[in-house]
């Protein structure tokens, strides 16, 4: 049983990638799918957000509510790539598969994992009742042209994009980087962006998101926040998520 959650805790494999599900005491048939920033990690019967004591009481109060919740490692720093996407699909239908849900899913991610979270859906029409992210990385654009003031991180992050899409390192920027669009969705989108934030600025990735989605007449609610973010907005986020199950299928 994990340590840091109040709940019983199942670890299992897939393409040896670890995976987590967490089963609260009373269900009410609803599953949430987290995903965490670059650097998240899943490991047997823990992961970063079971282990991180902020983040570790977000998904309590979820298991409280009855919400059965689950992750993957995701071959680690994936960045939204076809191969990461791919794998988060199998190990869905896995849990699917498993449990007694709802198809139509919550998913709460964070930094990357909001990246992965909407190709997902993009690439294999995921039914999700709703998106709540954190300081979300939504433009592979404007992280490459951020990260290039720091070679070390810039360094790593081409070689993280080229190991995730398969490609040659040379071939990142004219293949990837600058065909790449923002991800749109039609599932209600709440964000809680820290406007702190060194790596995914809030202009470059969750307002240029919002605008978006606002021209396309799709619900985005953002909300300008300071670090920490949690626990303070976990009540916002049940409400959010509640609002959206008041029918089997999807809300929107």
């Amino acid at each position: 049983m994990d340590n840091s959650l109040d709940a019983i805790t199942r670890t299992f494999e897939m393409d040896k990638q670890t995976c987590l599900l967490h089963l609260p005491e009373k269900p009410n048939g609803f599953l949430v799918l987290y995903l965490g920033d670059a650097g998240h990690y899943v490991e047997e019967h823990q992961s970063f957000w079971s282990e991180h004591p902020e983040r570790a009481n977000l998904l309590n109060q979820l298991l409280e509510n009855g919400y059965t919740l689950f992750t993957s490692h995701l071959y680690g720093n994936g960045w939204g790539s076809p191969k990461t996407t791919h794998l988060l699909h199998q190990v869905f239908q896995f849990v699917r598969r498993k449990e007694i849900i709802n198809p139509y899913i919550h998913v709460i991610a964070e930094g990357m994992g909001a990246l992965t979270a909407l190709r997902w859906q993009e690439n294999h029409n995921i039914p999700i009742r709703s998106f709540v992210f954190f300081t979300p990385c939504l433009s592979m654009k404007a992280l490459f042209n951020q990260e290039r003031s720091n070679q070390v991180f810039f360094k790593r992050l081409k070689k993280e994009l080229a190991t995730s899409y398969e490609m040659d390192e040379k071939k990142i920027e004219s293949s990837l980087i600058q065909p790449s669009s923002l991800p749109r969705t039609e599932t209600p989108t709440l964000i809680f962006h820290d406007v702190s934030s060194q790596h995914y600025s809030v202009h470059e990735h969750s307002r240029r998101f919002e605008e978006d989605q606002h021209y396309l007449n799709r619900r985005v609610e953002l909300k300008l926040a300071i670090h920490p973010i949690l626990p303070r907005v976990t009540t916002s986020i049940l409400q959010f998520m509640k609002e959206h199950e008041t029918t089997l299928s999807n809300s929107y």
